[in-house]
């Protein structure tokens, strides 16, 4: 039982550590997107946002997991961990920004950095990039730490 615990609270811790990281991120480049001006908060739409990166950060947990067999795999990261994570992050912003931008779902603003020869921004794309191993490293950091007190 005290394993399921662990892994229970590691991804609650997760899922805030992501949550708080892409809060941060989404509320500062908002401003790089057409459409958004009009919005005043932008804390709702910068929350819907960020809800979909913790979505796709317990994603990649849950798709590891299953694949190692291991729950307990992210509470130990590791350079390679760190590398990979990176790697996926990457894939999971092209495939979103390709996405959105194929479907007009949003486009930039003439402020956003562009990255060449792929016509997406550089932002959200950095934004998964960093933040997802990130996000794992503080998570398994923290786990890690309150682990000691856990029944």
């Amino acid at each position: 039982m005290r394993g399921v615990k662990r892994i229970f609270w590691h991804v609650l811790i997760l899922s805030v550590v992501a949550f708080a990281l892409h809060l941060v991120w989404e509320l500062l480049h908002i401003p790089l997107y057409t459409g958004y001006e009009h919005l005043s908060p932008t804390l709702p739409i910068s929350i819907y946002a960020t809800s979909g990166d913790v979505l796709y950060t317990l994603g990649v947990f849950v798709f590891v997991s299953v694949a190692n067999r291991s729950w307990n795999w992210a509470t130990r990261i590791h350079s390679r961990e760190v590398a990979w994570l990176a790697a996926t992050g990457l894939l999971i912003a092209l495939f979103v920004e390709y996405k959105a931008l194929a479907l007009a779902r949003w486009e930039y603003v003439d402020a956003m950095p562009i990255i060449p020869f792929t016509n997406v921004g550089l932002s959200p794309i950095a934004q998964m990039t960093i933040l997802l191993p990130l996000s794992f490293f503080i998570a398994a950091a923290l786990s890690n730490r309150c682990s000691k007190y856990l029944p």
